[in-house]
């Protein structure tokens, strides 16, 4: 008998263990306004997932040649460049909660124009002013308000633990995305009789569902969000305190002030990080050492960014369709495999992000993926290419948590959603001209150059941030 509950208690020990580790017991205790934004992104991920499936196959479809398809792709890039710009260092200003509700319009509106029209000029356009992934990622300015709000309503030992959870659930929302979308083009296709394009547009009827269900949800979000609102709350916790504590900044920089509890940011903040004055409101001033790490950061991410173009999702779908003859619903079922597991596998970042930091979290995991990437052409089977593809999945997106933790820390709340723009932005730029070479190389039926490129540029990427953050690497202070 007590060898029995002495067994339960051990797994139930052990089960604690696993849950706290993992982040679930401080998700739990999140205030409503984190599930929401959680949720948000999961709702748009779902619908990103399910359109960067069929995006080129679907231009294809409507006869845009493979080097306009490049172009497209790239002039999409570009109007996400300047909206998620605007809209990121404007969203303090006129609300993080009016510019989340504006963008999922914009959104649903994009969604609406795919299944109405099929003029390349128009839609061109509307990629251009609306939101649409033409890589499956994040775009819109969706992710600097989110990032920027979570930081906010999360205290920074907490952080790594929500932000393992945003990634993760996104993550594997954009999975069951694109098998549903997959699995409804095909059974459009061949039981309904429904024609290749027609079957297409149903997809983006739903991407436009979707992204009606965020403005409804957007309106749920509360002043919590705002930054006038976090920075009412240290206010008020520093009158309330006896002598201002260290801030965040000052711990990476190593201050040589007495530690104190990082949470507590008094004043001292505002002195360090930014003059009295600012001429230009719509744009952070930070301290000299925090803009060049930000600058430095913005120029590594830019390399792993350019990296990722050239092997976008849609373009990974097309290159696996041409080279092997896959079904839509066959290359759902691949990309739904793959997003699943690198979904689970971002959630474990967390726990390594409290033991090794996010810095060497970054490199440890986003390394074997880069590697793995370079070699996706090189098997003639199908099968060997989709191992490679599931094993790249194990631990492409454990980094993506990391360096959310890592911005977070280092820029103070009142320019963490211009600084986040600003990084998103500078990483959007980097993709305008990879679709364009992608296709330029499909043209000659050498799209295979792209993957080792791809591959190159991001162990590139994973060493540089190694070699120029580590010293950064403070993760007791996280």
């Amino acid at each position: 008998m007590q060898e029995s509950l002495d067994q339960r208690r051990s797994v139930s020990a052990y089960l604690n263990f696993f849950i706290e580790e993992i982040g679930l017991k401080t998700l739990a205790k999140s205030n409503k306004d984190v599930f929401i934004i959680i949720l948000l992104r999961m709702l748009r991920l779902t619908g990103f997932g399910a359109t960067s499936l069929i995006l080129v196959l679907y231009l294809k479809q409507i006869d845009f040649k493979e080097q306009f398809i490049g172009m497209f792709m790239t002039v999409t890039f570009i109007g996400d460049l300047v909206t998620s710009f605007l809209l990121a260092i404007a969203a303090d200003i006129i609300g993080r909660k009016n510019v989340l509700i504006f963008s999922s319009i914009a959104m649903t509106l994009t969604g609406i124009c795919f299944v109405l029209f099929e003029n390349p000029f128009l839609l061109t356009a509307i990629a251009a002013l609306g939101i649409l992934t033409p890589y499956g990622g994040e775009v819109g300015p969706f992710r600097s308000i989110e990032q920027s709000s979570l930081a906010s309503l999360a205290p920074p030992e907490q952080r790594s633990d929500i932000y393992a959870w945003y990634t993760f659930l996104g993550t594997f929302c954009a999975a069951v995305g694109s098998i549903v979308c997959g699995t409804l083009v095909d059974y459009m296709n061949t039981h309904l009789d429904y024609s290749l394009a027609a079957s297409y547009k149903i997809a983006f009827l739903g991407y436009s569902v979707l992204s009606f269900l965020t403005i409804i949800l957007s309106y749920f979000i509360s002043i919590r969000v705002e930054w006038t609102s976090d920075e009412q709350a240290k206010k008020d916790q520093s009158s309330n305190q006896a002598g201002a504590g260290q801030d965040e900044t000052s711990q990476l920089l190593g201050s040589e002030s007495s530690p104190q509890p990082q949470d507590q940011q008094g004043d001292r903040e505002q002195d360090l990080t930014k003059p009295k004055e600012s001429t230009f409101k719509f744009l952070p001033t930070l301290h000299k050492s925090i803009l060049v790490i930000v600058i430095k950061l913005s120029l590594l991410f830019a390399l792993d960014s350019f990296a990722s173009s050239l092997i976008s999702t849609s373009w990974i779908s097309y290159y696996i369709k041409e080279k092997f003859d896959a079904s839509a619903s066959y290359l759902g079922s691949v990309f739904f495999i793959t997003g699943i597991i690198s979904s689970f596998t971002s959630l474990l970042s967390t726990s390594l992000t409290k033991r090794l930091g996010p810095v060497v979290t970054m490199v440890v995991t986003h390394l074997p993926s880069s590697i793995l990437l370079a070699l996706v052409p090189f098997p003639t089977s199908l099968k060997f290419t989709m191992a490679i593809l599931i094993l790249r999945a194990s631990t492409q997106s454990m980094d993506v948590a990391p360096k959310h933790v890592f911005l977070a820390t280092l820029v103070p709340s009142s320019d963490r959603t211009a600084v986040f723009g600003w990084v998103n932005v500078v990483k959007t730029l980097a993709q305008v001209i990879g679709p364009t070479i992608t296709g330029f190389f499909t043209v000659y039926n050498i799209q295979w150059i792209c993957f080792v490129i791809a591959g190159s540029l991001k162990v590139t990427y994973d060493v540089g941030i190694l070699a120029t953050f580590l010293s950064y690497n403070r993760h007791t202070n996280h």
